[in-house]
């Protein structure tokens, strides 16, 4: 639903386990480096469990990519199954006729199926084919079906072991093959690996990995809310599958363009259930309260002791008798009262004078005037203050932008040749792109405003919001300024999708005569195909301007470019303040 909205080819968030979006971190590479072993070895077992979620069926559907189109793969994606119906299965997937295979009278024992098996490993063990198993979610295995997979791997030949299998299974499938009963299964494992829950950097560069592959080198996600998602995924990836996919539709609803910690909560709320988060409300409150209460009534009980022993006895009657001259003999340690000092009001009502005058400084200090312009200017923004900022930016692009005439301003972006890109970063990455950006700025209260980034030195910047025009300093400016920024690129002729090995096109032919303009030594063709020698130079070019060099040509590697070979564009720095 929100694909168009965000410039999707694909949902990026879908939790089918498609190896194209299998991020490899450290422990995946791992993970699969050990199932690639335990597929060349000869024989045995290959074990990878992890927490529901981990990756698991996607790392070894990225395996399967390896295996020899000749391979033969039997698939067993339902474990609840007897033995019999397991072989039966096994059968199936390798295509071998078995009796009864078209009467449903007929019943087979196991030696029918084992005989059968075995006859079609040997055929193929001589034509130099493998064969492989997959079992998926083993830990629902019965402990008769768990036997029946340690005689299969009793079939093999004097060098080698006829039948690979795989088995994915949850952490208590190694409960499981701990009993003493399962040792002769466990003894068969000749390589095995557990996948962990990613990290709190695993988090942000997975979500990246798979946007980008979705076809957008965006960043949708602010800091504050990356740190919110992990710790409601916990690091587990359908987790973080399905709250992006919920809070990526929620953003599309509200017609914004970047997942605050809000949107974020709401689509948690969907996914984990209401019941389940008003429970863990009820938990959170009990204790911290009741807590809170001993510690405000102890302190309270300290205070009037530390009072008691202060404050002479002397003193107190005094205060209560009203004889106020007497506080003017001084006990040790006690100051003399002011000559002007009214002597005759009670105790009670100086005391009130000391405390009025206490708030009337308070009130004063709080109705100050505010002299930030910025503070000034967000208290004051209206809800339309969104439109008047891509008013002003259309405005250095040389185009006339109206909300009342073109409500989506992306829309109307691409009608002039131009695309928006909304991004999380600093006044450096800004100063690197070198084009005017519309900011999300706060005020203190936590009003919002968008503003207009038009020019930007090392002290000072300029800020617009339709005809207003105000100057900042740079640290005013960050004090009020999270990160988030929009901004507006020229696209290349026939662009739609960010390029990678694989594709073809005009654009491609494109990309590749401006490469050969800016990088030695390399020299433009006629090809349009996106071949790794591409990725290479592109590669190359991203190394060279500070971006992740990962081969793509998304948007940020065409700003850089058009950055790079000085196109007609607005600029943001000025002469003297140019980005390195």
């Amino acid at each position: 639903m929100y694909n168009e909205y965000f410039g999707f080819k694909e949902a990026p968030f879908s939790i089918a386990p498609d190896p194209r979006y299998l991020y490899m971190t450290a422990q995946h590479r791992e993970a699969l480096a050990h199932l690639v072993y335990g597929l060349n070895s000869e024989g045995g077992c290959i074990l990878l469990t992890g927490e529901v979620g981990t990756g698991k069926t996607t790392v070894c559907r990225c395996l399967l990519e390896q295996i020899p189109a000749q391979a033969k793969v039997a698939l067993v994606l339902n474990p609840r199954v007897s033995a019999i119906e397991l072989l039966e299965t096994i059968c199936d997937e390798l295509k071998i006729s078995y009796p009864g295979d078209d009467n449903a009278d007929a019943s087979n024992t196991v030696k029918t199926y084992i005989d059968r098996i075995n006859r079609f490993l040997i055929a193929a063990n001589a034509r130099n084919e493998k064969t492989v198993l997959i079992i998926d979610e083993a830990q629902n295995l019965d402990s008769s079906v768990l036997e029946q997979l340690r005689l299969l791997t009793n079939l093999e030949t004097n060098k080698r072991k006829l039948l690979q299998i795989i088995i994915l299974g949850q952490p208590e499938l190694l409960d499981i093959l701990a009993r003493p009963e399962m040792r002769q299964l466990a003894q068969r494992i000749t390589a095995r690996f557990h996948l962990n829950a990613l990290n709190s950097e695993e988090v942000r560069a997975y979500i990246a990995h798979r946007l980008a592959v979705a076809g957008q080198n965006v960043q949708l996600f602010p800091e504050a809310t990356m740190r919110r998602l992990f710790r409601l995924s916990k690091g587990i990836p359908r987790l973080i599958n399905i709250l992006c996919d919920r809070a990526l539709l929620g953003c599309y609803v509200q017609n914004i363009y970047c997942v605050d910690t809000r949107t974020l909560n709401t689509a948690a709320n969907e996914v984990f259930g209401e019941l389940k988060n008003v429970e863990t409300r009820q938990q959170r409150r009990h204790w911290p309260l009741y807590i809170i209460f001993l510690t405000v009534l102890a302190g309270s009980a300290a205070l009037a002791f530390w009072y008691s022993q202060k404050i002479p006895d002397r003193v107190i009657s005094d205060l209560r008798t009203g004889d106020t001259a007497a506080l003017t003999t001084a006990d040790a340690g006690s100051t003399a009262a002011p000559e002007d000092a009214t002597t005759d009001m009670p105790a009670n009502a100086a005391l009130a004078a000391v405390s009025a005058e206490s708030e009337a400084s308070v009130s004063a200090a709080a109705t100050a005037p505010v002299t930030d312009p910025l503070q000034v200017f967000i208290s004051q923004a209206s809800e339309t203050n969104k439109a008047d900022a891509y008013q002003a930016l259309f405005a250095l692009w040389k185009q006339k932008y109206s909300e009342r005439l073109d409500k989506n301003a992306c829309s109307f972006a691409e009608l002039h040749g131009l695309s928006c890109l909304h991004r999380q970063g600093n006044l450096n990455s800004i100063r690197q792109i070198n084009a005017p950006v519309i900011l999300q700025v706060y005020n203190t209260e936590g009003g919002d405003a968008s503003v207009t980034l038009s020019r930007l030195d090392e002290n000072r910047a300029v800020l617009l919001s339709g005809e207003k025009e105000f100057s900042v300093s740079v640290d005013t400016l960050e004090s009020h300024w999270y990160g988030e920024y929009s901004l507006l690129w020229k696209t290349p002729p026939y662009y739609s999708d960010a390029l990678q090995v694989g594709d073809s096109g005009p654009v491609v032919q494109w990309l590749d005569q401006q490469l050969a303009r800016l990088l030695p030594d390399s020299k433009a063709t006629i090809r349009d195909n996106y071949t790794e020698a591409m990725a290479a130079r592109v590669t190359e070019f991203q190394r060279s301007v500070g971006l992740p060099a990962d081969g793509i040509a998304g948007p940020m590697t065409f700003i850089y470019l058009n950055t790079a070979l000085a196109y007609d564009t607005p600029h943001l720095l000025t002469t003297s303040s140019k980005a390195p």
